[in-house]
């Protein structure tokens, strides 16, 4: 695509964005994606969240001289393995810029604010900056301010004060993650973003240049999304062996305070994985399923394919015992694979001071309630429609 916005005028760079994205879906159908055919309608499912993502994220928000935050890795807009006791917020930005950024954190009960080179997998793995609640200044009236500048905002040595978080020159993203163990009670409230000096200017009309640019950069963002996380997740696969459970460890691109470990599944449709661990001593810690392909959690609004510190029960001997099946097994800390063969189980451990590793057992499905404590919860069909409905309605109190 040319850079004069020619190509808009013509016709041309619509044409060349849309020929891109159809040759993605042509790579879906190749060997090397998942071949089932449940498998290829995710895919192309998949494919749609991502270019609604990248149009978000590059043409309605992509000008950092008028940043806007995006909220993304929802129920309906899945990609690299989110978690979904979070709720997570990105924005363009500029090194050569100073920004604002301001909520009201009433019952939040803790967040990551970070800056970032771009997403990982387009090679930019730089993660800059980052900053928690509790390392922020709140204040009396529950307003958190934050100025991400290269110099030190004059007004930072009285009160009130904004909390300062120093701009890095390779900086282009400005990420929030806040943390809902419980989906019911805990806030995630909306934040807002601000190029400081451009209060109140509207940005100008659209050029067609920009959008030309805009057509690019998200062409771009899903070719390279969509290849690769099927790689990651095949090397994944091919590294680990089936039923075993990893050691959490820091994945590069990642927060610095998050361990993430993972237990690919290979399951009967009679069969069920028991993961057994010692309770982490962390801020959060929490079960997801990710599929292999798209790496996304599951339709976790709808399915109990998750279970957060909050969520999951804990056992008298301070065990966190979790079972993965096709099958409910009438268990509280049951997660659902979807009728998924294979997948992947992700834990994650974040400010923890402890680094407990899962065991995971193969058993038949009707044998797990005789491998769980006699204390361990009963949960009968009724019981777990109800929980489902309750899941449901508190997903969608988060995301509508």
């Amino acid at each position: 695509m040319s850079s004069d916005g020619e190509g808009i005028a013509t016709g041309r760079a619509w044409h060349e964005w849309c020929d891109r994205l159809k040759a993605v879906g042509d790579r879906i159908l190749g060997e090397e994606f998942p071949q089932a055919p449940r498998d290829r309608a995710e895919g192309f499912r998949w494919l749609t969240r991502l270019v609604a993502h990248a149009a978000q994220m590059e043409i309605e928000a992509g000008d950092p001289m008028f940043p806007r935050f995006v909220r993304y890795e929802t129920p309906a807009q899945q990609w690299g393995g989110p978690n979904p006791d979070n709720t997570y917020y990105r924005a363009n930005i500029d090194p050569g810029q100073s920004y604002r950024v301001w909520a009201a954190v009433t019952g939040v009960r803790q967040l990551i604010v970070s800056l970032h080179e771009g997403d990982m997998q387009l090679g930019e793995l730089g993660v800059y900056g980052e900053h928690t609640l509790d390392q922020l200044v709140v204040g009396s009236d529950w307003r958190l301010e934050i100025v991400v500048a290269a110099e030190k905002p004059a007004q930072a040595d009285s009160l009130p004060v904004p909390s300062w978080i120093p701009m890095h020159a390779s900086a282009r993203m400005l990420t929030i993650r806040i943390y809902q163990s419980d989906w019911e009670r805990d806030a995630a409230p909306p934040f807002h973003i601000e190029r400081i000096g451009a209060e109140g200017l509207a940005p100008p009309p659209l050029e067609p240049a920009a959008l030309e640019r805009a057509l690019e950069r998200s062409a771009t963002w899903v070719e390279k999304t969509a290849t690769f996380w099927n790689t990651y997740t095949s090397a994944a696969w091919e590294r680990s062996m089936p039923n075993v459970a990893s050691s959490p460890r820091p994945v590069p691109g990642g927060a610095d305070n998050i361990l993430y470990g993972s237990c690919c599944w290979e399951l009967g449709e009679d069969q069920a994985l028991l993961l057994e661990c010692e309770q982490p001593d962390a801020q959060y810690w929490g079960f997801t399923i990710h599929t292999l392909g798209w790496l996304e959690s599951g339709d976790f609004a709808e399915r109990q394919t998750s279970l957060s510190d909050r969520q999951a029960f804990v056992d008298n001997d301070g065990r966190v015992r979790i079972v993965l099946s096709h099958r409910d097994p009438g268990t509280a800390n049951w997660i659902d694979t979807e009728q998924r063969q294979r997948g992947m189980l992700v834990y994650r451990w974040v400010w923890a001071s402890s680094n407990p590793v899962p065991t995971a057992s193969l058993i038949g499905v009707d044998d797990v309630r005789a491998a769980l404590p006699r204390d361990h919860p009963t949960v009968d069909t009724d019981a777990r429609r109800r929980a489902l409905a309750r899941r449901r309605e508190a997903a969608w109190n988060r995301f509508l």
